[in-house]
């Protein structure tokens, strides 16, 4: 057995965790502003800055060096609308007869709803593999990555069960996140505010000024988006200093940011709001209103009465949004948005325990530029806390599971399934799948909280997945008052079926593996045959009862570990031509250059995977589990004991079953690769 070290016991390592100094005065570290030459630092800065490290972009870092790569990560053009359209995109390949007009006439401002026709059980599944998609193959990495670092501070959730069969509300959602992501933090804000899926979720949709009742109880206006604007969205519970830490009273105690009337006079300001094309205010429905486009306005429920905010007035008689542009700007003219925000990205983006002077210094940034998140996401990324940390090795971060992930994927450069078929509409499934629709050149990705404990737009409430003051039950973590939020969503389940998911990605939708196949056809009860291209193979998998090729439920990827095959060829034969002519038979008994191949494959894995922080011990554990027994039979019948096929595609099956995928399993369900 393959020894997996259960990634959220990380003890020893975490000590390595800074909790205070840390970084020089300067503006950037030497490193950050020169050509990085080593590979390993690198990694480890675009596994933070992007949602994976990946052969061409270690390059590209290392030829441009870190700040202009910023630069050109930051100049990148906005690509609007792109989750709410790759969503869209699928949906018109799945199920061409329910999603029959244009992009352009889905996007229009009289969309009702997202498919025109039916509230679908599968938008969630759309609007999951669009972000999958876009995390995955997006040009502009670091947009998408602090777009998903926004969501995180600014939630939104499918926990609105309206969304459950309308997920194009929180495609849209991301999409006002990252063409914000590089702007100002107020226009985020603002736009925010009139978004239709936030009205849902933290429920000011239909909200209405005081009124009394029927019964002639007084009714007030709806809380919820007041309070977590104020508390979760902007300014923080506390007032803060420009370093993060808490503004004390005259006894030693924190000063709360906003009252109770602050919350009471904001819910005014968001009175009046909601769906478009709703033919009843405030009325909702799995069929009702637009999700894509901002709320509407009616005066007839709006407060038009003064309003006094954080003691600063909000005049009388403004239009619904002038209210809400007025209290925004009372909002981010408050000292602790600055340090509540950077802080914040700091801790979604780079270092779980940044140093109160790392802090400053990015929310100086954010205080000049008035909220410029271009700015600021420069000034997290070349900050020299930061850069010495990266090169002393020191881990400063837990992965998240959803980040872990997508690293994963990256590195063994995921792409679209060429071929698979979406039988979502009913009834039996023949051989050949003609009842299906066939969907090309796509991704398809579920719900991931089975295997990862949380996902994108899956929050469990507007606090996010997990809360960023969470020290774990530990001696080191407590006596050095550590953070480590992540690891609040980590357990055994989650860690076992994580490290199965990576195993049935491997096995099921690895390029190599698929068009190298020559397993006995059980279906058909046959003999196997092998395919010349993946497209062959996805044409007759129904035919040989691939499940998963067509079962909605499945995750359709195609994987490539073609770099690990040559790492291990050129060990044994001296060339990378695929026949692996000098792999050792069973009967043979000089294993050396076999055994030095898995070595060399491990110090591979752990350069490309972690940045080289598994120690020599620990490649060790893991090579030691892999060696001649993996070897020793991949060229003889189980059952007689005589040779069978010893083609190159047999022995690469075999390798990749036995060596490659267990390797690769091993070292991304490790405690190291789960940190950064």
């Amino acid at each position: 057995m393959i020894i997996i070290v259960r990634w959220f016991i990380i003890y020893i390592l975490i000590i390595t965790l800074t909790a205070c100094g840390g970084g020089d005065a300067g503006t950037h570290s030497a490193a950050a502003t020169k050509n990085i030459k080593n590979d390993a630092i690198a990694i480890r800065f675009l596994n933070k800055a992007t949602f994976g490290a990946t052969k061409e972009n270690v390059k590209e870092l290392k030829a441009k060096g870190v700040e202009k790569w910023l630069d050109d990560q930051l100049s990148m053009p906005l690509v609007d609308n792109i989750y709410l359209t790759k969503m869209i995109e699928l949906a018109k390949k799945a199920q061409p007869k329910d999603n029959n007009y244009t992009i352009a006439e889905y996007l229009e401002d009289n969309n009702i709803v997202f498919n025109k026709n039916i509230a679908s059980f599968h938008s969630p599944r759309y609007r999951m593999s669009a972000w999958f998609d876009i995390a995955l193959t997006a040009k502009d990495q670091l947009r998408q990555k602090v777009t998903y670092a926004l969501s995180q501070i600014i939630v939104e959730s499918d926990f609105e069960p309206i969304f459950t069969r309308r997920a194009e509300a929180l495609a849209a959602y991301f999409d006002i996140l990252q063409r914000n992501a590089f702007g100002k933090y107020e226009d985020l804000l603002d736009e925010i505010s009139f978004n239709s899926g936030m009205g849902l979720f933290l429920t000011f949709n239909g909200s209405k000024k005081a009124y009394k009742n029927s019964a002639g109880v007084q009714v007030f206006p709806d809380e919820n988006y007041a309070r977590e604007l104020m508390q979760l969205f902007s300014i923080g519970l506390e007032k803060l200093h420009l370093d993060g830490t808490p503004i004390l009273n005259k006894n030693g105690r924190a000063i709360a940011s906003y009252t109770q009337n602050d919350v009471n006079e904001l819910a005014r300001v968001f009175t009046g709001w909601d769906l478009k094309r709703n033919n009843r205010y405030g009325l909702v429905g799995f069929k009702r209103g637009d999700l894509t486009h901002e709320l509407e306005f009616t005066a007839d429920y709006h407060d038009f009465n003064a309003k006094k905010l954080l003691g600063k007035s909000i005049a009388s008689g403004l239009d619904g949004k002038e209210d809400i542009k007025s209290a925004i700007k009372i909002i981010m003219s408050q000292e602790s948005v600055a340090p509540f925000i950077s802080k914040n990205l700091i801790l979604r983006l780079t270092k779980s325990n940044p140093s109160p002077n790392y802090i400053k210094r990015v929310a100086e940034v954010f205080q000049s530029s008035h909220g410029d998140l271009k700015k600021v996401v420069k000034a997290i990324f070349l900050d020299p806390e930061l850069w010495n940390d990266l090169e002393e090795k020191k881990v400063i971060k837990f992965k998240e599971p959803l980040i872990a992930y997508t690293n994963f994927l990256r590195a063994f450069q995921a792409k679209p399934f060429p071929k698979w078929f979406f039988c979502g509409y009913g009834g039996p499934i023949d051989e050949n799948a003609t009842n299906c629709t066939v969907v090309t050149n796509s991704f398809l990705f579920n719900d991931p909280r089975d295997f990862l404990g949380q996902g994108p737009g899956l929050a469990p409430t507007v606090f996010n997945f997990y809360d960023n003051s969470f020290i774990p039950n530990d001696s080191e973590f407590k006596a050095k008052k550590l953070v480590a939020p992540e690891i609040q969503i980590q357990s055994d389940s989650v860690f076992i079926k994580f490290s199965n998911k990576i195993k049935t990605n491997l096995y099921g939708w690895e390029k190599n593996i698929l068009t190298n196949e020559r397993e006995w056809d059980y279906k058909h009860n046959q003999a196997g045959i092998r395919y010349d291209t993946v497209e062959e193979y996805a044409t007759d998998a129904p035919n040989r009862g691939f499940i998963p090729i067509y079962y909605i439920g499945a995750d359709k990827m195609l994987l490539n570990v073609k770099d690990e095959l040559d790492v291990m060829e050129m060990v044994i034969d001296g060339d990378t031509d695929g026949d692996f002519k000098n792999l050792k038979h069973y009967q043979e008994k000089d294993y050396t250059d076999d055994e030095k191949a898995v070595d060399v494959l491990i110090t591979h894995l752990n350069n490309k995977l972690t940045g080289g922080l598994l120690t020599k011990e620990q490649e060790s554990v893991i090579a030691d589990n892999l060696k001649r027994k993996i070897f020793n039979k991949y060229s003889v019948n189980e059952s007689n004991g005589t040779n069978i096929d010893e083609s190159s595609y047999n022995k690469k099956k075999q390798l990749l079953q036995r060596v490659i995928f267990p390797a690769i399993r091993a070292v991304v369900t490790s405690s190291v690769f789960m940190t950064e």
